[in-house]
């Protein structure tokens, strides 16, 4: 019923008020724009942060990889590169306080601009908030003062190398984010050369769980963490760091029990880990990407995967239930071509577990192999439901403009914001004058769009 921000590239979840009314956005646009948008259900503008200026002015581009956060009164709590800001649901200040400083060893992509941002924060089980930096600090804030309560503590694991598995595109993002910070971004997004890229999870009994690099070279950490009280405030004790695969854009997610907890690395490796010990229960290989996991009531586990069958299932026990087929639906969309072969269906973003049915955005095209390049020739992009039980795509339920690279929000009236990060599609831009000579029939390939969109169930 509705898009906005076409210019801005959206990456993370858009949230919502707790009445369902407003919807809070984040971007990362340049000097002199703002980051923080309030828009109604209906798309009306309600407001925006202050836009930025320096360092110390507005929410700056870091927001980009960061969710609002919203609780119960219905305040809205939000990182940038080197702030922590909590807004009032009209848009007024409530607080604003400074993240962890950066020290000596921080890589920083932006001269005369400290990074060292959260990626989301999360609410704590006393209701503080708890933030991640991206390298390393965790500190607990004082939800109605900003005051931070926790004792210093920052993750033992070792500054990661520089990600190289995917050479960012000189294209990427052109003109949709501030491009200063675009190696930031990507190297977070792969979970180089930071020790924690991922937003943290909170178990009932208060236990957090982080994913960071670990303490040897070549090793990533899953962190069991126990907020203890004492005389000066809190402290944080290590439970467990349980070795997992280096560079993990895997948010760490929690069983329906709160028994295990669920990652994947950067190879595909996707961990069962005992909440308790940290003991790896299981390990399997998919082809499973950055991004969180789905848990089901039942326990089942939904990833994406990149570059291969859109989503993986797998069982409480570790084991591959099956790979989403999304080839009826791709072939309902598109022909086939003598030059490019079938059809194909690949996800495009993180799938959200909707009654008996999972919601995957994906991007319909052909696949190409060149040197250096594997990936489709996006033609279309929509949002595919697939059947949990088998993995078969049931049918698109919404089309999207551009691709999503991000994620998916479903209201509990079944209103769907689409998150439209354009991460692919500006990556091969340079490609499209080649690509649509080479297309089939009169066919085009996709072009970047930033924004949200925003769909209604039909009645």
């Amino acid at each position: 019923v509705w898009q906005a921000l076409p210019e801005a590239t959206v990456l993370t979840a858009p949230t919502t008020s707790p009445d369902g009314k407003t919807i809070y956005v984040t971007t990362g646009m340049s000097e002199g724009k703002s980051n923080l948008h309030a828009y109604s259900v209906d798309g009306e503008l309600l407001w925006q942060a202050k836009p930025w200026s320096d360092p110390q002015t507005g929410v700056d581009p870091c927001a980009l990889l960061s969710s609002p956060i919203i609780d119960r009164e219905g305040d809205i709590y939000l990182g940038d590169c080197n702030q922590l800001f909590a807004f009032k649901p009209d848009g007024a200040i409530k607080w604003i306080i400074d993240l962890p400083a950066v020290q000596a060893e921080g890589w920083q992509p932006v001269e005369g601009h400290p990074i060292n941002a959260l990626t989301t924060a999360a609410f704590t089980a006393e209701g503080d908030i708890l933030g991640v930096t991206n390298f390393g600090d965790v500190i607990i804030v004082e939800r109605a003062t900003g005051k931070v309560i926790n004792q210093p503590y920052r993750l033992p694991g070792l500054i990661p190398p520089y990600a190289t598995v995917v050479p960012m595109p000189d294209s990427l993002l052109s003109g949709m984010m501030d491009a200063r910070f675009k190696e930031w971004a990507w190297q977070l997004i792969f979970g180089g050369n930071m020790r924690s890229a991922n937003t943290p999870a909170v178990a009932r009994n208060g236990r957090l769980f982080v994913v960071g690099s670990g303490d040897k070279e070549g090793v990533g950490a899953l962190y069991g963490l126990d907020l203890i009280k004492n005389d000066t405030g809190l402290a944080l004790r290590e439970a467990f760091a349980t070795d997992i695969g280096l560079g993990s854009g895997s948010s760490p997610a929690l069983s329906p029990d709160e028994n295990q907890v669920y990652v994947s690395d950067e190879e595909g490796w996707f961990y069962g880990v005992d909440a308790r010990s940290g003991k790896t229960l299981w390990k399997v290989q998919t082809k499973a990407a950055a991004g969180a996991a789905g848990v089901d009531r039942d326990g089942t586990i939904y990833a994406l995967q990149g570059n291969a069958p859109a989503v993986v299932a797998v069982s409480p026990e570790g084991k591959i239930l099956w790979e989403s087929d999304l080839t009826e639906l791709a072939r309902r969309q598109l022909p086939s071509s003598w030059l490019l072969g079938e059809p194909d269906a690949v996800g495009n973003g993180n799938p959200t577990i909707v009654g008996d049915a999972i919601v995957v955005p994906v991007i319909y095209g052909y696949r190409v192999s060149l040197p250096g390049l594997h990936m489709p020739l996006p033609v279309s992009s929509a949002l595919v439901a697939i059947d949990k039980k088998t993995g078969k795509g049931i049918a698109d339920i919404a089309s999207l403009p551009a691709d999503s690279s991000g994620i998916t929000a479903v209201l509990a009236n079944g209103t769907i914001v689409s998150s439209l990060g354009g991460v692919m599609t500006s990556s091969i831009s340079p490609l499209k004058k080649i690509a649509d000579a080479v297309l089939p029939e009169d066919l085009t390939m996709m072009e970047a769009q930033g924004g949200i969109q925003v769909v209604l169930p039909k009645r």
